[in-house]
């Protein structure tokens, strides 16, 4: 079965950035996803897979610093600890969007869709 595009940009990111801030050996995974980048198919669009490429990059690099903290946080107080998780909620709804974009971009793979989930905010922004 074929991966689409979407999951192969953002397990590219996901690895490169193992690759980059830990002590494993990832890199003939990184080079199996960079080679299916790397598809004659997708030469015409390389411009905007790159563009898709650092936008995932950055937003898995934020989640894995978030992740990092609420691991670290063991004596951290429990409400510091909820909003780093409400953090990684809309980090994630974020990275979802952007693999949408690839989704809608390039026809191929499929969207998440969030039911009954809506995003309520609870007066934190008003004054």
């Amino acid at each position: 079965m074929k991966m689409p595009l979407s999951e192969i940009l953002d397990r590219y990111t996901i690895t490169k950035l193992k690759l980059e801030r830990t002590n494993e050996d990832v890199s003939d995974e990184l080079r199996t996803y960079k080679a299916e980048i790397d598809n004659p198919d997708y030469v015409e669009k390389s411009d905007q897979i790159a563009s898709f490429i650092d936008r995932l990059y950055g937003i898995n690099g934020q989640l894995w610093d978030t992740e990092k903290d609420i691991r670290n946080g063991i004596d951290m107080p429990l409400e510091k600890i909820g909003k780093l998780a409400l953090k990684v909620r809309d980090l994630n709804c974020k990275r979802n969007g952007i693999k949408a974009e690839i989704v809608d971009a390039f026809s191929e793979g499929f969207k998440e869709i969030k039911i009954n989930y809506k995003k309520i905010d609870y007066g934190k922004n008003k004054r």
